[in-house]
């Protein structure tokens, strides 16, 4: 008889102990998937303002058409990383995108009547706070995938998370799409 309370109580605690791994284990993948959300919310923000600095640029910047083209590529490029949540691809778009808005914004720089236009100005300025924003969200994520990964990794996270088909994140390498 006490053998088997003791028999029915490990069950209990090995059941329960599982389904808190569980569910922290998915409380930890909603987690990364809020913070890839929130970073994915700014790029949106970013990639939507390209078109409105293209608009100011493109009277000024007669002779550089085929830069412009390769910025818009590279927004595009960007709207196929953000679907595949993909975090290297989304790096090297990232990446891409940066190198070519800044070479744009120094060409347009070049030109005194540009340089000197307000709405320029703004688009110069509110690019440079949401490349700042875009890093701390970067930052946030990569913490919420390291804490993902972290306990999908540890015992008896590893266990669960074999049974349960989680599967680790990667982090949004912060060279290939950051600063």
């Amino acid at each position: 008889m006490l053998f088997g309370v003791l028999v029915f109580a490990a069950i209990v605690v090995a059941v329960f102990a599982l389904a808190t791994t569980y569910n922290n284990l998915v409380a930890a993948a909603e987690r990364a998937a809020r913070s890839w959300n929130n970073l994915d919310a700014l790029l949106r923000q970013r990639h939507d303002e390209i078109p409105h600095l293209i608009e100011i640029c493109e009277p000024h910047l007669r002779g550089e058409r085929v830069a412009l083209d390769r910025l818009l590529a590279a927004r595009d490029a960007i709207f196929a990383a953000r679907q595949t949540r993909a975090a290297e691809v989304l790096g090297s778009a990232e990446s891409a995108l940066r190198s070519e808005l800044a070479a744009l914004i120094a060409r347009a720089a070049r030109e005194p009547e540009l340089a000197e236009s307000a709405a320029f100005g703004l688009l110069r300025q509110r690019n440079a706070t949401l490349d700042g924003e875009i890093a701390e969200r970067r930052a946030a994520y990569n913490d919420a995938v390291g804490g993902y990964n972290t306990a999908i990794a540890r015992l008896p996270g590893n266990l669960v998370a074999l049974l349960g088909g989680f599967r680790p994140l990667r982090a949004l390498d912060a060279e290939a799409a950051g600063r």
